[in-house]
């Protein structure tokens, strides 16, 4: 695949967006109409509009997922992939410093970054992506204790000028 810029990017995945929502809604005509009428030609119609909203969904996704990458890069975090050696691959937008992580929200990847701290057992969530040294202090500011659980009950996003301070 070729380099393509991240404005680009974000062009390209605006498009496929809208054409998401178009293929969904007329997915949502296509069941309506099946349902009406429950033949073998509106059966494969829907089949059909199924899998171009999938198609188009997971090409989404993929951009979406290089974009939080280079934005995890670009803010100086190291690729953070499986700790074993001989794994080579990390998932989109996830990053390391030190004690430090980042990753997309896992409920929500599309309402920001999750920041962990190893050490002291605290997550954060941010809604764009902080330098290392910015996100130790938002962490010690605004770290919530992790109970093991897929999120914390009480975690509520950073402030938005908290992000902006510093950069």
């Amino acid at each position: 695949m070729a380099y393509k810029s991240t404005r680009h990017l974000k062009e390209e995945l605006t498009r496929l967006e809208e054409e998401l929502e178009a293929a969904r809604s007329l997915e949502r005509a296509t069941a309506e109409r099946h349902a009406r009428e429950d033949t073998p030609e509106t059966e494969a119609v829907l089949e059909a509009r199924r899998t171009q909203a999938e198609h188009l969904g997971n090409k989404r996704d993929g951009l979406a997922g290089e974009l939080r990458r280079r934005a995890v890069e670009e803010m100086g975090w190291a690729p953070d992939g499986v700790e074993e050696p001989e794994a080579d691959w990390a998932p989109a937008g996830c990053g390391r410093a030190g004690r430090l992580r980042i990753g997309p929200h896992p409920l929500l990847p599309e309402r920001g970054y999750i920041l962990h701290d190893r050490a002291d057992a605290t997550v954060a969530w941010v809604h764009e992506v902080p330098s290392p040294a910015l996100a130790a202090e938002l962490l010690a500011k605004h770290g919530v204790e992790w109970e093991g659980e897929l999120l914390s009950h009480n975690l509520s996003p950073v402030p938005v000028e908290e992000l902006h301070r510093r950069r």
